[in-house]
């Protein structure tokens, strides 16, 4: 399997608070095009995080979260995963809430974050806040996580259209994230079977607020993965995305 890794600050934007675990933590202001990786065929972990909180804040969050997902040693057993990712965003909360003690600039610290496993014949999506997992096969994206935001609810309960929830003035409200609160983060998990084929998209939502999923199912379309991937990238900056925009394409 190879992966393509892209985390750029966006057109808008002074600081990138997003950040893209790959083998290892990817955390960069700028990338003009993805960055491929040759992945272990026993298993592998990635996943795409975008910090809040503004300034260095939320750029900390992102990478506290995905250094301790790259730390975690995932079991075999698929249940025993669930409950070690739920305990890793657990403590990533816990440890933003005591860097944020006593710092007045840090209120609000936190971050989304969207990962994916996949071993053997399986793959464990997760995701908490508005980063998403899509899984492309036969060129179509289908989501496979759900957004904890108030925007999301609104269509999953059919009161929106999902080309409604990008510009949706109350999409920046999120129903739970690894974040400096009282309440523990609340984790979604989906398992999947693997097939010949099937690939994975996770990005942040800078990324699907700016192309929506019939524009990159035609990206996606139009070349093998690497090429793709480049075609994403260059959308999204010749857009000059108004958000943090990261992605890992794994195939």
């Amino acid at each position: 399997m190879r992966a393509f890794a892209f985390t750029d600050r966006g057109g808008h934007r002074e600081r990138n608070e997003d950040a893209v675990l790959c083998g290892e933590v990817i955390a960069r202001q700028e990338m003009e095009a993805p960055e491929e990786s040759q992945l272990p065929p026993g298993g592998f972990l990635g996943a795409v995080a975008d910090g809040m909180g503004g300034g260095p804040g939320g750029a900390e969050a992102a990478r506290i979260i995905l250094s301790a997902l790259a730390g975690a040693v995932l079991p075999g057993f698929w249940e025993e995963a669930r409950e070690l990712v739920q305990a890793v965003c657990r403590h990533a909360a816990e440890g933003l809430t005591r860097l944020a003690g006593g710092r007045p600039e840090l209120a609000g610290l936190g971050t989304a974050v969207a990962g994916l496993w996949a071993r053997g014949d399986r793959a464990l999506a997760f995701n908490c806040g508005d980063c998403r997992v899509y899984r492309i096969r036969h060129g179509f994206f289908d989501l496979l996580t759900k957004d904890h935001s108030l925007v999301y609810e609104l269509y999953a309960s059919g009161a929106l259209e999902e080309e409604a929830m990008a510009a949706h003035p109350l999409k920046h409200i999120l129903t739970s994230s690894i974040q400096d609160s009282a309440d523990p983060p609340r984790v979604f998990f989906r398992e999947v079977p693997l097939i010949a084929g099937d690939s994975f998209f996770l990005c942040s939502d800078g990324v699907w607020e700016a192309l929506p999923r019939a524009e990159l199912e035609r990206l996606a379309s139009s070349g093998p993965p690497g090429e793709s991937a480049s075609l994403v990238a260059r959308a999204l900056k010749g857009l000059g995305a108004r958000d943090n925009t990261s992605f890992l394409w794994i195939c």
